[in-house]
């Protein structure tokens, strides 16, 4: 009897952790890009960084991670520190980053915020049998056999998960002249955090564009 208490405590806490692990993942993945095939310059070495979003507090953060990623070579500025807040007026902002030399703008913006539901259905588990062994098996005798094997299997019922997906546009352009070189779509599925979501787009952006030869001290 003690055995099959203690087989059931480890069912139960295998699933429970499991269930952990599925409600605390979260993935930001690339999920499509463009390179400006007509491009033959080299890395930009002075961009702005400008994050379109209302919440000012985001905004900044977004901005400082994005600066705090660039490599070596390429000098990054956040927005908010080029305008006190947001411009909507785009020929003034282009006029600002001209006049002060930025040979490049990289813009983020979200997208779309996508909620979907997903049915899990209900799932029968078994747990292993100890291997036979000892002074006598554990199939000694019909109500042993089937009261251990009944106890074995373990039926979890249905249930409903909701899943978030964040979607995120970047685009880099060469100025003066407003070319776009590269653009980068990311998604994020069930972020734990908008912080944590940010660094991870972050990255990610700041990685294309240095394998791409856009940032830092690299050709393409």
């Amino acid at each position: 009897m003690k055995h099959h208490e203690s087989s059931n405590a480890v069912f139960r806490l295998a699933m429970a952790a499991f269930a952990i692990l599925l409600g605390g993942c979260a993935s930001t993945s690339l999920t499509s890009s463009w390179v400006s095939p007509d491009y033959r310059g080299g890395p930009l070495k002075k961009i702005a960084i400008l994050v379109m979003a209302k919440d000012e507090t985001i905004r900044r953060f977004a901005e400082d991670q994005m600066v705090q990623k660039m490599p070596a070579g390429t000098t990054a500025t956040p927005g908010y520190v080029l305008f006190d807040k947001a411009e909507a007026d785009k020929e003034k902002v282009r006029a600002t980053l001209v006049k002060a030399g930025y040979d490049g703008v990289l813009v983020s913006r979200l997208v779309a915020i996508d909620k979907s539901e997903t049915y899990v259905p209900p799932q029968t588990n078994f747990v292993p049998m100890r291997p036979l062994g000892g002074i006598s098996p554990y199939y000694g005798n019909f109500g042993g056999y089937y009261g251990y094997g009944y106890t074995m299997m373990q039926t979890t019922p249905g249930y409903t998960v909701e899943n978030t997906t964040i979607v995120v546009e970047t685009i880099l352009y060469k100025l003066p002249d407003d070319t776009p070189l590269w653009t980068g779509t990311t998604q994020t599925l069930d972020p734990r955090s908008r912080p944590e979501m940010v660094q991870a787009i972050a990255q990610l952006v700041e990685e294309e564009l240095h394998k791409k030869g856009f940032i830092g001290g690299g050709t393409r």
